[in-house]
């Protein structure tokens, strides 16, 4: 199944992950509430998180910001 994180702040400014499906349903979540980004990110992983890097932009002709050199 593919799964969605989210990561956010909460009312109470303390961070928060989420894991959900495409179709935005929670499958788990944090049951501590963090003080800063790079812990819930390390909480995260230890329940199954990895990091994926977005891909890079598909540039075609015509829709480049800055033209190569």
């Amino acid at each position: 199944m593919k799964v969605v994180w989210r990561f956010f702040v909460g009312e109470d400014q303390r961070w928060r992950w989420q894991q959900l499906t495409i179709d935005r349903t929670v499958v788990a979540e944090s049951r501590s509430t963090y003080a800063d980004h790079a812990h819930c990110m390390s909480a995260a992983r230890a329940s199954g998180y990895v990091f994926e890097a977005s891909q890079d932009k598909l540039v075609r002709p015509g829709n480049q910001m800055y033209p190569r050199r």
